[in-house]
């Protein structure tokens, strides 16, 4: 026990971990038990998973936007299946299950910080992921965000522990990405560049152990996604990994006179393509209206490849074209990622502070582990990275970023030690 204590910052840091992590649980627990009204895509896996337990396929009704094959399979899946075991479509139980594993990300994103910075980080860490406002409001609906925390800071730090050991310890990280992968399928370049990138931190000096090492990452990450991969090469009859909709996704993501905010795309395709209304219903989605404008580009060619075409066109005009507006509209995109996070809550001046200050000391911390040449920096920054450059690319939505939080926080918590510990050596020099 004193072994323990030792570890955590003595007594003190054990208890400050015990309350931070049942604030935490308790925030989504209550959350969980009230539920919220939940946004369109929370309504729409709740349906799938609904389907999926009466035997009715991964399907969505017949007033259906778009397919259910666009929706990542991940969340409908384990909602589907925990009804199955409960013996009903019980959603508060499934809502308060997903409050128990959003909760992990807090014990998780501890463990984090302490490794790169000791205890008090990462109580600072554990902390910030505690009482975020957005993870919380997603924990009151069917929403795959917190789930994403919890697996991404399980891969992360599976990352950071197989480095100390085994190589055989490599797999955890990959299964863990491979599932991250299903709930967030950007995650499958993410993880697979991860496994590169890993693979070729010590290629000079080992380079059979090091394509192991990556390897094995690669080989978690298939073993979960190839069933599902399998399941749509039958059910989709063509190659799909995890979901459909990347064209649209690519189409939004590069609409320029959106100014690089999502919300605004359906409104600039509508006020340059009028004669759409008459082939829409009323207050149409996004989605619908990118149908319209396909099935008008392109008639009769499947929405989702028209989409993906008419956006690689669409990137490669404004690039080669009008670069300078591009870089402009590129760096909208990059404010509307990290410059708040989702949910109205977060627009609020006070938490849009705070997460402004939460981004710049992460970004202090980065540094700080850079500085001191630490290898824990090359995974996380290569996250980070990947996750940007997509967000650059496709749509740059904030929620991206909420998946990142408890490493964003960790990182955020060592850029105050690394600071203080700066402050202390020239105070005492």
């Amino acid at each position: 026990m004193s072994d323990l204590a030792a570890r955590n910052g003595g007594s003190f840091g054990l208890v400050a971990l015990a309350l931070i992590v049942l604030l935490g649980l308790g925030l989504r627990v209550g959350d969980a038990w009230d539920g919220r009204a939940p946004v369109h895509d929370a309504a729409a896996y709740a349906e799938i998973a609904a389907n999926l337990a009466e035997g009715d396929g991964y399907t969505l009704g017949r007033g259906a936007t778009q397919p259910a094959s666009n929706y990542s399979p991940g969340l409908p899946l384990f909602v589907a299946a925990t009804y199955e075991l409960t013996g009903g479509e019980h959603e508060r139980l499934v809502r308060l299950l997903l409050a128990l594993i959003g909760s992990l990300a807090v014990l998780l994103t501890y463990l984090i910080g302490r490794r790169l910075s000791g205890p008090s980080a990462g109580l600072m860490g554990a902390g910030i992921v505690a009482v975020y406002p957005a993870l919380l409001e997603y924990q009151g609906m069917l929403m795959g965000e917190p789930f994403a925390t919890t697996l991404l800071s399980g891969a992360l730090l599976a990352v950071l522990w197989a480095a100390d050991g085994a190589r055989t310890r490599w797999l955890l990280p990959g299964l863990l990405i491979g599932a991250l992968a299903l709930i967030r399928p950007e995650y499958l370049a993410v993880g697979l560049l991860l496994a590169l990138v890993i693979a070729l931190r010590r290629i000079r000096a080992d380079w059979r152990g090091s394509l192991a090492t990556g390897m094995l990452i690669a080989v978690g990450i298939v073993l979960v996604v190839a069933p599902w991969t399998l399941r749509n090469a039958i059910a989709l009859d063509r190659l799909v990994p995890i979901s459909t909709g990347g064209g649209q996704v690519l189409f939004a993501g590069s609409y320029v006179p959106s100014e690089g905010d999502p919300e605004r795309v359906g409104h600039e395709v509508l006020e340059r393509h009028p004669g759409l209304l008459a082939e829409l219903p009323p207050d149409p989605r996004l989605e619908q209206i990118l149908a319209a404008l396909a099935e008008q580009r392109y008639p009769g060619m499947e929405t989702d490849r028209a989409l993906a075409r008419m956006g690689r066109e669409r990137l490669w005009d404004e690039v080669t074209e009008r670069p300078l507006d591009y870089v402009g509209f590129a760096a909208a995109k990059l404010w509307n990622l990290w410059g708040h996070g989702p949910r109205q809550v977060m627009e609020q001046p006070g938490w849009e502070l705070f997460h402004w200050l939460l981004v710049a000391l992460a970004l202090v911390g980065l540094a700080a582990l850079i500085r001191e040449r630490r290898w824990e920096a090359v995974p996380l920054l290569t996250v980070v990275l990947a996750i940007t450059a997509l967000s650059l690319v496709l749509v740059a939505s904030p929620r991206r970023v909420l998946v990142l939080l408890p490493l964003v926080a960790a990182l955020a918590a060592v850029g105050v030690t690394s600071s203080r510990d700066s402050l202390a050596r020239r105070w005492n020099g």
